[in-house]
């Protein structure tokens, strides 16, 4: 079995409380009998894109197992690379990729420098081809990013989910080997489709955004901080994708229920 672990929109913002919620999900992770494989953590890492703010995103994500992070549309890509991946420079997107006993994780930087959209860049596709090209044929793939490619019935993420998801509704379609796409940005955990395949959104570690039901009325925002955070585990076994919803409560472990 290969286990992952996906956390999403940290907004880190230099304030305390977002710290304890992303350390209390980290601390909830090295705790488990069976560890992860992987962590990834799908954007929105700070809430403001500064380098201070990075630093807060270094020191709470500490794992002794991999933690991949890649970019959303409140993360800044110059100040994200010198923090988070040093020695690495520039503005071009942050895509990587992950391999781990069958299991390949395509990360794709969705975010658009200075916009709250999304946009894969050609340079992105170019490695994503690329990247299922060198992948075996009996091989289980995960595409990551940040943006939703359909709408998911907020009004506040639908206005600037990914703008150009055709082609890659293609690849999606077109691969066997492709078992689901995992995002962030909604700040709820939800699932649907894409291309034929699972599109599985994780919840916000920070706080929680309520769906188009629970608009009063335009320009609302039905943001809730009052939820624990919450992430997704995802387990394959023999090319079988399973997703869980966990939510971590801030508490701690309660076995027994209180009187």
């Amino acid at each position: 079995m290969v286990l992952l672990a996906q956390l999403s929109d940290t907004h880190f913002n230099m304030g305390a409380r977002n710290v304890e919620r992303a350390e209390r999900v980290m601390a909830f992770l090295a705790e488990l009998p069976q560890r992860p494989d992987v962590i990834i953590v799908t954007g929105d890492i700070a809430d403001e894109g500064d380098v201070e703010e990075y630093q807060q995103a270094r020191a709470a994500l500490t794992a002794d197992l991999p933690v991949l992070i890649l970019p959303g549309n409140h993360d800044d890509r110059a100040n994200m690379r010198s923090v988070l991946f040093p020695g690495s420079e520039g503005t071009a997107p942050i895509n990587q990729s992950y391999s781990v006993n069958g299991v390949t994780l395509a990360l794709l930087d969705s975010s658009i420098p200075g916009k709250p959209e999304g946009l894969l860049e050609d340079e992105t596709y170019e490695f994503l081809t690329d990247l299922l090209a060198a992948a075996p044929a009996d091989e289980v793939v995960l595409i990551a990013m940040h943006h939703p490619p359909v709408p998911v019935q907020s009004t506040v993420v639908d206005p600037i989910r990914l703008t150009n998801p055709e082609r890659l509704a293609e690849i999606v379609a077109g691969d066997d080997r492709i078992a689901a796409v995992l995002t962030g940005h909604v700040h709820a955990g939800l699932m649907t489709q894409f291309a034929g395949k699972p599109l599985i959104v994780a919840p916000s570690v920070s706080s929680t955004i309520g769906c188009e039901w629970e608009t009063a009325a335009p320009g609302h925002v039905p943001i809730d901080f009052a939820p624990d955070p919450s992430l997704i585990f995802h387990s394959i076994v023999d090319g079988r994708l399973l997703s869980m919803f966990r939510p971590i409560a801030m508490g701690g472990w309660l076995s027994e229920p209180a009187d």
